[in-house]
């Protein structure tokens, strides 16, 4: 046992969008405003499953980041899920295969439902 305490359950997620290896805590080459005026974290919400004793957590709506203001393209290979628009702790790290290129005023970063999934094994202990 331990005398931690624990953090508490989030109540809100967020989508970050990576331009390189994120790292395992996910705090490296995420887009930037500098780089991408327009860029934010999108909020996310997950619909949960259980089959054969894995959890699947999948996004429940769209997720549609804003249209890039950046001075060129530039490449997505990553997403992770945070728990703050800024900051916060990183639950997850996915790439994308294959990578998704963003264009200046062009088509922006979308998610389709059910396109983000994170999956585990469920424990009842």
């Amino acid at each position: 046992f331990s005398t931690e305490t624990l953090e508490p359950r989030p109540t809100a997620w967020y989508v970050a969008a990576h331009t390189g290896e994120p790292g395992i805590d996910a705090a490296d080459n995420e887009v930037s405003t500098s780089s991408d005026a327009n860029y934010a974290r999108q909020p996310i919400e997950f619909e949960l499953s259980v089959a054969s004793g894995i959890t699947s957590a999948m996004n429940d709506a769209d997720i549609l980041f804003p249209v890039s203001a950046a001075a060129g393209n530039y490449t997505v290979q990553a997403i992770s899920i945070h728990t703050a628009a800024t900051g916060g702790i990183a639950l997850a790290v996915l790439p994308l295969n294959p990578p998704r290129v963003i264009q200046p005023g062009g088509i922006p970063l979308r998610f389709p439902i059910n396109e983000i999934i994170i999956e585990g094994f469920s424990c009842d202990d």
